[in-house]
């Protein structure tokens, strides 16, 4: 009787252990599938457009986001910033292997890259115009990958995020405490969409509204400091959406 239980029991485990790696290797699948979405920016008054997107490279992950002025700040002569990170996904986790932001002029103060060594456990890159160099720890995170990252997370159900974001000239710890069920009008439509507060330790708090009916797509991100607003960004297209 006891080996025949025993049996059944091993059965029942595996069943369910398919069943739960099956569904993180779905949801891995869905988010991490080539997707192009775009932003209406305002940021102190500056309008802007940034568009993001992922494709396959080989066996790496390429995400691009590209920020362009509009209206009169164009007349500022500044060009699009191009942040753009490449990472591999390995054990359900992101890892970034190279991050670069720049206008594509040699900008010594702004510029970043930063160069992920994950074998000997270490960061190589520059930033705020110094060479930087870092400890890396499992599971951190670019300026980039980090929204993505969250959403493999919460598409997972997973609920208490924290992940260690590098920074270029620092490493920081992000964590996303959520704050509740909001409407929103996106597309001229309204769109029920979770708020995550996102405590990074900072004076300019950074907020996200995550939908949870498109694998929680980005709707809107919004910058506050010292009670004020200082940047919107809002989705006006994408790929999901389609």
């Amino acid at each position: 009787m006891l080996p025949r239980f025993a049996c059944q029991l091993r059965a029942t485990v595996c069943s369910i252990t398919l069943m739960v790696t099956g569904g993180l290797a779905i949801a891995s699948e869905a988010v991490l599938s080539p997707f192009e979405s775009h932003y209406d920016v305002n940021y102190s008054g500056f309008a802007a457009g940034r568009e993001i997107s992922l494709a396959r490279d080989g066996p790496d992950y390429i995400l691009r986001s590209t920020t362009t002025l509009r209206g009169f700040a164009r007349l500022s002569g500044m060009g699009p910033v191009y942040e753009v990170s490449r990472f591999e996904f390995r054990d359900g986790v992101i890892r970034p292997r190279l991050y670069t932001v720049g206008d594509g002029e040699d900008n010594p103060k702004r510029d970043i890259r930063i160069e992920f060594d994950w074998d000997l456990g270490v960061s190589h890159g520059f930033a705020k115009g110094k060479d930087q160099s870092f400890p890396l720890e499992p599971g951190m995170q670019d300026p980039l990958t980090f929204e993505l990252m969250a959403r493999l997370e919460l598409t997972r159900g997973a609920s208490n995020l924290q992940f260690r974001v590098h920074e270029g000239h620092r490493v920081r710890g992000y964590t996303f405490n959520k704050q509740g069920v909001e409407t929103l009008e996106v597309r001229g439509q309204p769109v029920q969409v979770t708020r995550y507060f996102i405590d990074r330790n900072s004076s300019r708090e950074l907020y996200y509204w995550f939908d949870p009916d498109t694998l929680y797509l980005a709707m809107q991100l919004r910058q506050r400091h010292k009670g004020r607003t200082k940047g919107t960004v809002t989705l006006t297209h994408s790929t999901l959406l389609d």
